[in-house]
């Protein structure tokens, strides 16, 4: 009798010995599997111009991770430099966008520097929000937003550099050197501790911004980050199309919502977050998810003024470890 218990113990201790290595082997696969990173940079096609000349800036981004969305906010000095081909009529005009997100995405874009990307969309309103900052500062703004209606519904990976989008802009006095009149900026990113931000490429955050180099004309800006899912949409394929359905999400794992909406509702709406079960599923108050029980419910979106309302059927499941801790280890007396 006691031998065989004493087997037991020494199955059941060999058992959680090799899980624990495979939840090791696992979590570190996850990990590197996880990391993305999206690189910008900005060229133009000269270093120095004379008053009356035009200078292109051209945006170039890689990604390692299927592009959901993204939107992004090009600063320049408005003293020095004008923006061309602007149209009353079209806030989009003054852009071409290139590449092949050009033709797989929805797309727009705001040459009229609205005044709340420098009261509230930035992490330092106290200086953008200033009157002769903003005479000063001016932004090009544009986006990109996944549309099931084109591309055939796909996601785009710029595994090597591309051009997403130029415009051009007129010296307005002669210019000896262009560096530091047209720059990114770290404090219109949008991250985890700052969700009214501008910038975001693919995720609806940035958890990490490597911001060390922000210069002018041939900077580059990188950041990365940690995702569940490198697609970016979570969808079945292999995360790279946009498709319909419940969001499924594990016991215990989180998930962003404000992935899964259009940057313009991002941009436009105050949104609020509810969820309809908390007991199965918790939301916070920008979009992020936690199963907090196995079962099935609802979490909906809507802006404050009532004009945009969207509702998730979420489910939360357990994965095949969780279901090995269960039954196996007993996590139904501890874990669960």
């Amino acid at each position: 009798m006691k031998r065989n218990f004493c087997k037991v113990i020494s199955v059941l201790m060999m058992m959680v010995m090799l899980l624990s290595t495979g939840v090791v082997a696992i979590s570190s696969s996850a990990a590197s599997e996880a990391d993305y990173k999206a690189t910008f940079s900005i060229k133009t096609d000269k270093t120095s111009v004379k008053a009356g000349e035009n200078v292109k800036v051209s945006v170039k981004l890689k990604t390692n991770y299927y592009i959901f969305s993204m939107q992004i906010p090009v600063i320049y000095d408005g003293e020095a430099l004008k923006m061309q081909n602007t149209s009353p009529t079209s806030l989009k005009s003054f852009l071409t966008f290139e590449g092949r997100m050009a033709s797989a995405y929805q797309t727009n874009g705001n040459w009229k520097s609205p005044a709340n990307f420098y009261t509230d969309r930035n992490s330092n309103t106290a200086y953008w929000s200033q009157k002769s900052v903003m005479d000063k500062y001016k932004i090009a703004f544009a986006t990109w937003s996944a549309n099931s209606q084109l591309n055939g519904g796909k996601l785009v990976k710029l595994e090597n550099e591309e051009t997403v989008v130029s415009f051009t802009l007129k010296a307005n006095k002669d210019i000896s050197n262009i560096d530091g009149l047209i720059f990114l900026h770290k404090d219109f990113i949008k991250t985890t501790t700052f969700a009214g931000g501008l910038w975001f490429c693919g995720r609806s955050k940035t958890e990490k911004v490597d911001v060390n180099n922000f210069v002018a004309a041939g900077q580059t800006l990188a950041f990365t980050g940690k995702v569940s899912n490198m697609g970016g949409s979570g969808s079945s394929d292999g995360g790279n199309k946009v498709e319909e359905g419940a969001v499924v999400i594990n016991y215990k794992a989180t998930k962003c919502l404000e992935e899964e909406l259009n940057a313009t509702i991002l941009k436009d709406y105050k949104l609020k977050w509810t969820s309809a079960d908390e007991s199965i599923v918790t939301v916070d108050e920008d979009g992020n998810i936690y199963g907090a029980k196995a079962g099935e419910t609802t979490v909906t979106v809507k802006s404050t003024d009532g004009k945009f309302t969207k509702t998730f059927d979420v489910q939360v499941t357990y994965s095949v470890l969780q279901w090995i801790i269960i039954i196996v280890l007993f996590g139904w007396l501890w874990y669960i």
